[in-house]
């Protein structure tokens, strides 16, 4: 695919960046576009986990207050998975193991990476990187955790698999990459309407 980009500037920086382009690119009967100009926004790759014990068949969930969503719901208590941004040169398994700790205050056993995908490609060029974990004592009692210096306040705790996944069809879990998670585990474990198969997964460390 030929794309020409005649212009390429950064608009904004701050918490995120905004780049804006003009170009063209190669349509489907092999010309070229007329000139668009297009925008994209980045602020660097995001890494989610998705905790699953299989000898309760249960997942690790958390809860946090979201400002974004309490502006649009008025309701700004979010459920989700862990998830955290990626630093520069950090590793993508370092990622999820420190957030993990930081927000529930447990340790990871074992990592598998089952999906990475844009989940903003319109407009976002920064990437989710989702991964199944274990963890060393799955029965460490949970409690509030964070960080105090970034304002957190986040809430962990147990959720058998069925339950979660009735809770995204009723739209008490509505986060696009706990869901993306929670549908991958359900595939990954064979889980029917009546019936949970363990699952036959190996992680590699």
């Amino acid at each position: 695919m030929r794309v020409h980009i005649k212009e390429e500037a950064l608009e904004y920086e701050g918490f995120v960046k905004i780049d804006k382009a003009q170009l063209k690119f190669e349509k489907f009967n092999g010309k070229m576009s007329e000139m668009i100009t297009r925008y994209r926004y980045y602020r660097g790759d995001a890494v989610a986990v998705i905790i699953y014990d299989s000898s309760r068949e249960r997942v690790l969930l958390i809860r946090q207050f979201r400002y974004a969503v309490h502006a649009r719901t008025g309701d700004g208590w979010f459920v989700e998975c862990v998830a955290g941004m990626q630093e520069d040169g950090e590793r993508l398994e370092d990622v999820a193991c420190r957030e993990v700790l930081e927000e529930t205050g447990l340790k990871l056993a074992r990592l598998e990476l089952i999906a990475e995908y844009f989940f903003s490609p319109g407009r976002c060029s920064d990437k989710v990187h989702m991964f199944l974990g274990t963890l060393q004592n799955a029965e460490q009692s949970l409690g509030v955790h964070g960080l105090v210096h970034e304002g957190e306040d986040i809430q962990a705790y147990w959720v058998h698999l069925r339950e979660a996944l009735e809770m995204v069809k009723k739209g008490k879990i509505n986060d696009v990459k706990t869901m993306v998670g929670l549908f991958l585990l359900q595939s990954r474990i064979g889980l029917a309407q009546d019936k949970v198969v363990s699952p036959p997964f190996e992680f590699s460390s």
